[in-house]
């Protein structure tokens, strides 16, 4: 061709060819990069995986959590992380999950506050969108409890005190925006009080906090068992349908006076789009853990039961939950500018 000369434009017949070894080309170049994912998933896990666990280490959620990650581990033939990111409103483990790589080696606990926080403030997650529900686990048997050295003997010393001595109780809980939150407030609600929230990283600092006298009352999980069997602390009610076995001189709230129970159900998920048959493993594994004697024995020593859901009843679940926080944070007036 001489300099400056335009070349000929391919007829039909070799455009077609052109544009056919274009596709061709493409198509096997798509297949060559799938390939590794698709080994990759198949030889899922080939190393350790990484649990997000939302609370200070400690706490009944992290050690229930180390235990069944303990028991999981032989069975998937990696070992299993656990990693303890306390703060944000419990919402530390989504928000890792949320930037994650899909491919199941990053993975989180999702406690109730997940489906709060986003109506309180903007948190940078749908809890609806941008996760890979996995396997709802477990509960907690939540309650208030102060030390044994306080004025208040029963739940009716500690209500009829908060209602004639206006925001001079404190209590405490782990985040804000906890299930322990909202049912003090809807208990500051039901019976006219008013009584001022004192929020933590975890449960182990409100306990620290209040056995020192920074705060008044504790309400949270069963981490407070041992205190309590340690004479150190003393149950004023607790929250489930029934008595805790763990207590069973303690009354409910139901019980005194009819609010309904109220409990705080966590699971483990992922971030979207990770693979199906990384999913389907851990489900599979998972759910062994979740049903064996060993692992059931350790729910009943922290005082939670089993609340198993597969993947996709536990989003089923999130997305309707999502739905009833909203409710609950407009009643009472948690939100805020978003």
């Amino acid at each position: 061709m001489e300099p400056g000369a335009t070349a000929a434009a391919p007829g039909p017949r070799l455009a077609g060819r052109i544009a056919s070894a274009t596709l061709a080309a493409l198509s096997a170049l798509s297949i060559v990069a799938a390939a590794p994912a698709a080994r990759a998933a198949d030889d899922y896990p080939a190393y350790p995986i990484h649990i997000v666990v939302p609370y200070q280490a400690g706490g009944s959620t992290d050690i229930v959590i180390r235990k069944f990650a303990e028991l999981a581990a032989p069975r998937l033939g990696q070992s299993i992380v656990i990693e303890n990111r306390g703060g944000a409103g419990a919402t530390l483990g989504a928000r890792a999950i949320k930037t994650a790589r899909p491919d199941g080696y990053m993975l989180a606990i999702l406690p109730s506050p997940v489906y709060r926080m986003p109506h309180i403030q903007d948190m940078g997650y749908d809890p609806v969108r941008d996760f890979t529900y996995i396997m709802m686990l477990s509960g907690y048997t939540l309650g208030v409890a102060v030390p044994t050295d306080s004025r208040f003997k029963t739940w009716a010393d500690f209500i009829g005190y908060a209602r004639s001595h206006p925001n001079e109780v404190t209590y405490g809980t782990a985040s804000v925006g906890s299930a322990s939150n909202v049912m003090m407030e809807d208990i500051a609600t039901r019976n006219g009080v008013t009584w001022r929230h004192i929020p933590y990283k975890g449960e182990s600092d409100v306990l620290t906090a209040v056995i020192g006298g920074q705060v008044t009352a504790y309400a949270g999980s069963t981490t407070v068992q041992p205190l309590v069997q340690a004479g150190k602390m003393r149950m004023l009610v607790t929250w489930g349908e029934h008595r805790s076995a763990q207590y069973p001189d303690v009354p409910t709230l139901k019980e005194l006076d009819g609010t309904p129970p109220a409990n705080a159900p966590f699971g483990i998920a992922g971030p979207k789009g990770m693979p199906p048959q990384v999913v389907a493993k851990l489900q599979t594994v998972f759910k062994q853990v979740a049903e064996s004697p060993q692992f059931r024995q350790v729910l009943t020593q922290y005082g939670q039961e089993l609340v198993y859901m597969d993947g996709k009843d536990y989003a089923a679940y999130a997305a309707q939950q999502y739905q009833l926080e909203a409710d609950i944070v407009r009643k009472l007036g948690l939100a805020q500018n978003k």
